[in-house]
């Protein structure tokens, strides 16, 4: 069986990449560094590590519990230390008196000045602070290119990761029931949609579960699972119980603002 047959035909590219650099890492026993990763890259990445004999894949994105992070491919005998993985940290400073700044806002202003999104990891925005963790490679471009965010001028200043300031999660719980975990009907009681309009979106490709796009509608959902949907946001189960006396499960969804 292929190897290509455990990923989606979109993954291909990438399990390409990835294959390439483990075994040139594997044949040469020599390091190499990624660009930042989502969950479902670095799974993948992962996974392929079979397909060599002596090969490790360690990740950083700058603090434990990190979306987007940098991996490290090495042989098993060699200790990676922080500064292998190239992060560099900054606080970006301006007056949020009258407008506050999102998440989208500061992503929007890094794409803006030309930075691919693979050059840049979390985006950390709390009532107090806003940070990013960067690639060091392009840390001098960034600090002198980022002049303004929704037109509000800002300064960046590197700080160090004993200074970053992890914000608590923001959003909602929703509990609601279902007769079956699929994936379009919880589409549907969390983002308010009929069966018939949850099905458009996911059958586009528009629904990624744990950051893969899943066009099954059937799908099962479980306990744990990330599901963002094109427009309406992400949202993960945090619970998963039942069935209750008429057959149905309950869920709860924790929908991020």
């Amino acid at each position: 069986m292929s190897i290509y047959h455990h990923f989606k035909k979109e993954e291909y590219p990438f399990v390409e990449r990835a294959l390439e650099m483990l075994r040139l890492v594997d044949e040469r026993q020599i390091i190499r560094l990624t660009d930042f990763l989502d969950p479902r890259q670095l799974f993948i990445l992962q996974s392929l590590t079979s397909q060599v004999q002596d090969v490790r894949v360690s990740a950083s994105g700058g603090y434990d519990g990190a979306e987007r992070v940098r991996a490290l491919l090495h042989p098993s005998y060699i200790v990676p230390e922080d500064v292998d993985f190239g992060l560099r940290l900054f606080e970006i400073k301006g007056n949020q008196r009258f407008i506050a700044w999102e998440h989208r806002d500061v992503m929007g202003a890094l794409l803006h000045v030309g930075i691919k999104r693979e050059k840049f990891g979390d985006i950390l925005v709390s009532e107090h602070s806003c940070q990013t963790v960067v690639a060091e490679e392009i840390a001098d471009f960034v600090r002198m290119q980022v002049a303004s965010i929704h037109r509000i001028p800002v300064s960046l200043q590197e700080i160090s990761f004993a200074e970053l300031t992890v914000p608590e999660k923001k959003g909602t719980n929703k509990t609601f029931t279902v007769m079956s975990a699929r994936l379009d009907a919880i589409i549907g009681e969390v983002c308010k949609l009929s069966r018939a309009k949850a099905l458009l979106p996911i059958r586009a490709g528009k629904c990624k579960v744990n950051h893969k796009i899943v066009e099954d509608p059937s799908h099962s959902i479980a306990q744990g699972d990330m599901i963002s949907l094109g427009g309406f946001g992400r949202f993960e189960i945090t619970e998963v119980t039942g069935p209750t006396k008429s057959g149905r499960l309950r869920l709860t969804a924790f929908i991020f603002s």
